[in-house]
Formats: C-alpha cells, structure tokens, sequence
C-alpha cells in the first residue's frame, strides 16, 4: 500500500501538515493579540493618565515650596485616601454621599422624563414650563440649600429635594428637545401601519430619545455630586460634605483632598456605569455614528 503513493499524494500531505502547522502557530501567537488589545485600551486612557501623571508631578513638586498645611506630600494624601476605604466610619460617609446622589438623580430622571415627553408632546406645556424649568436653573445651589433649611426640618428631605430641584430641569430641558427632534417620518410611518399613541411613544419616540437621555444622566450627574456636598455642609453629619467640614475645621489640607478624589473616583465609576449602558443601548447602531 506504501508504494501506491504518488507524488502528488505527498504534496497533499505535506500541504495539509503546513496547513497544521500555521494553525498551531497562529494559536499559539495569541496571547500577543491579547496584549496589543490591553495596550490599545491604555492608549484610548493615554491623554487622562499623561494629565493625571502631570498633575500629581507639579504637586509634589511645589511640596518643596509651600508649607504642608497648604499644599500636603502626596504620601499623605495617600494616607488620608488609605483612611477613608479602610475605615468604616469614613466608608459610611462615602457611600452615603454616592446613594444619595444615585437616588435624587433616579427621581429626577423618572419625574424629568415625563415632564419632558408631555412637553415635547404638547405645545401648550412646552409655553409654560420651559420659561419655568430656565428660572429654576438660574437659581443658585446655595440659595436652594437655604431654602430647604426654612421649608424642611428633616436632613434627608433637605438634601433629596436639593438635588431634585437642581437636576429635574436639566433631564426635562433635554428629553423636551429630544423628543421634538424625533423625525417625523418615522410617526407618520406608525400611524400608516395604525399604531396607537401608546406604541407610538413606546416603540418610535422613546428609543429614538435614547442618546439625548444617555447624556442627560453625564451632564447631570456632575453636578448632582457638587449640588449633594453643598447640601450636606448644612446639617448632615455623614457624607463627603460634612467630612470636608470637618477636615476645614482642623486645617486638614490632606484630608480634604483624599476626600474630594474618593468622590471623583465615585463619580468615574458612576460614568463608566453609565458608557456600558450606552454601549449596550446603542449597539444597534452603526458604530461610525456612536461618540
């Protein structure tokens, strides 16, 4: 049987053995893709690790120039940042800073959206609150917060209609324009195919308002965390504005800057939150159209 084999039997079988082999080697040549993938998601990170770099250099550098109660080493900020996530005391206060900012932002986006949808709906809302929802926005945080003082003697409530009155009209600003901006064929296309207004707003103008939504919640969420600490330097005594205060009163530079960076840190993980649920939201669009 050996000596049935012809040459062009070989050439079969040497082809089919280098065809083997560059599978194996493109197999075992694996793992570097998967590195190039960690070094292009670092090099998508590049310019906001050169900033933070650049910054914590100029910081350590003017140490040697300004006293430590002014401009404290990094080492103990590392310290007091060390202290915050290590401590429960401390913990308590961060994670009651993050809660209240997720809960003031759940009821404003839910109260925001349907005051935005009826006016992007109806003419006539639109005319009378919009003008509203401008004047609230030209109030000043601080002004709510001596409001609240007067109008509520619980803490909490202070604090949760804070929040709500300084991120509802930002929600509802956005949602408005949005659902304004719904491209009319596509209504028009479900009232030819004798969809009802309930599918209408459940199946066209809602999923169209997605991105408008998406960047209602970024916008906002940075200054829910601002407007929250405002709130909670007047008679909170747990969250990072009260820790502030009390890092204030002691001249504890270290401790108000462990302090502010553990809540921007709360706040990338909230924004990193957010950029997954858009991602999956928007994964039907093309990925061209996708900022």
């Amino acid at each position: 049987m050996a000596s049935c084999m012809t040459p062009e039997s070989n050439e079969a079988s040497q082809g089919e053995n280098a065809m083997h082999g560059k599978i194996s080697g493109s197999a075992a040549a694996a793992p570097p893709v998967s590195g190039e993938n960690i070094w292009s998601r670092l090099a998508r990170h590049r310019p906001a690790i050169i900033d933070l770099v650049a910054v914590a250099t100029l910081w350590q550098i003017s140490t040697h120039y300004f006293s430590p109660a002014i401009v404290p080493p990094l080492k103990d900020i590392g310290d007091a940042i060390w202290k915050i996530f290590s401590q429960w005391d401390n913990l308590v206060s961060l994670l009651a800073t993050s809660l209240r900012v997720l809960a003031g932002l759940a009821i404003s986006f839910i109260l925001g959206t349907a005051l935005g949808v009826t006016m992007g709906l109806f003419g006539g809302v639109r005319t009378y609150a919009r003008p509203l929802l401008h004047m609230i926005q030209g109030v000043p945080a601080l002004s709510w917060v001596v409001f609240a003082v007067i109008w509520f003697a619980q803490v909490e409530i202070r604090i949760a209609f804070i929040l709500i009155i300084g991120t509802l009209p930002a929600f509802a600003l956005y949602i408005d324009s949005a659902v304004k901006s719904v491209n009319l064929d596509l209504i028009h296309l479900g009232q030819a195919f004798r969809a009802s207004r309930v599918q209408i707003l459940t199946k066209i103008i809602m999923p169209a308002i997605v991105p408008e939504i998406m960047s209602a919640w970024t916008v906002n969420l940075g200054n829910a965390v601002r407007v929250a600490v405002i709130a909670e330097l007047i008679g909170s005594t747990t969250g990072v504005g009260f820790q502030l205060l009390q890092a204030q009163a002691v001249f504890d530079m270290a401790g108000a800057v462990a302090w502010t960076l553990s809540l921007v840190a709360v706040l990338f993980v909230y924004q990193g939150i957010i950029s997954l649920v858009e991602g999956r939201l928007l994964a039907w669009r093309p990925r061209s159209e996708v900022v």
